[in-house]
């Protein structure tokens, strides 16, 4: 306790400094030694703790985005097509092959050929959209890597979603305050651009069925002249009989254009094209919320910090 302090010798009386400071000092380092490593032990678990928290906090929110982009849009399609063609080969086959095979105007027929032309259309626009699906998922979890952002603004855009990164860098560049609101709602118009040409075919074959009735009309009033003049004094069974076929054909047009055009424009093109224009819903604002919390706070946090040049080796760091 009194190493290093003055003192005199019990015995002579002789001042003298109580040796053994050097020994205090050592167990005064070692005590301080000991303070910081529990200091730092305490810190490390309380560290540890924060870590494991937001590990589990970002596992979770992964598992959720996982969920949100855990669809396939092409799967989706293949089911809605499935049943509505065994509904249609159940209840209206026999209905549709008529009108394909006694429908003398051709109507029928075209009808037909652009309902395969918007399916054809549609499907592909589906499969688009599906791989877009799967971009986006591979492009979320490089998000969760250290240096992910930099790889996905240094490469070659491979779909819609890498392009909207791309493209909101390159904003940070110029605008400190950056914003996506433009760019979303131009990356909704360019996807929904690809459904714009399947509804405009499923109205254009509820059009031919209603043109169809009407030349089925002109068809059968043709007939029904005929029919009138063979009741005349010169007529015979011959012309009644033939005007007669002319009316129930023109009547027989009048009714299948409509009903094929109804069924494949109102109901089913309408349908399938649903499924792409509603995962286009769901895609579009997915990635612009993920883009909105994860990516634009950043860029403006280092367009702010830095000059126009840096941006992109500041998000490097």
């Amino acid at each position: 306790m009194d190493a290093g302090k003055q003192d005199r010798c019990p015995d002579c009386g002789f001042a003298l400094v109580v040796p053994a400071t050097k020994e205090k000092l050592e167990v005064s380092q070692t005590q301080l030694l000991q303070e910081q490593s529990r200091e730092q032990l305490n810190a490390l678990k309380s560290e540890e703790a924060k870590r494991a928290l937001t590990q589990k906090l970002a596992e979770e929110a992964k598992r959720q985005q996982d969920l949100q982009l855990d669809r396939n849009p092409l799967k989706e399609w293949a089911v809605y097509a499935s049943i509505i063609t065994v509904l249609l080969l159940l209840f209206g086959g026999t209905h549709l092959f008529r009108a394909a095979s006694s429908d003398s105007s051709g109507l029928c027929l075209m009808i037909f050929a652009l309902f395969g032309l918007g399916v054809v259309l549609n499907y592909r626009a589906v499969k688009s959209l599906k791989n877009e699906f799967v971009c986006a998922a591979f492009l979320v979890e490089k998000l969760n890597s250290p240096k992910g952002l930099v790889e996905i603004v240094r490469s070659n855009p491979a779909g819609v979603f890498q392009k909207h990164i791309q493209d909101l860098v390159n904003i940070a560049k110029h605008d400190p305050s950056v914003s996506q609101d433009s760019l979303v709602s131009l990356l909704y118009s360019k996807m929904m651009a690809r459904s714009k040409m399947v509804e405009v075919l499923s109205g254009v074959l509820v059009s031919l069925g209603l043109i169809g009735t009407i030349v089925g009309l002109i068809s059968m009033t043709n007939g029904l002249s005929g029919t009138l003049e063979s009741l005349g004094e010169d007529g015979d069974a011959t012309d009644l009989m033939a005007g007669m076929r002319t009316t129930m054909q023109g009547l027989g047009t009048a009714f299948y254009t409509t009903l094929v055009g109804a069924i494949l424009g109102s109901v089913v093109l309408r349908v399938l094209n649903n499924v792409y224009t509603s995962n286009v819903d769901h895609f579009v604002s997915y990635i612009a919320s993920l883009t909105e919390v994860r990516i634009t706070p950043r860029l403006r946090k280092q367009s702010r910090n830095t000059n126009q040049e840096a941006v992109l080796g500041e998000i490097v760091e």
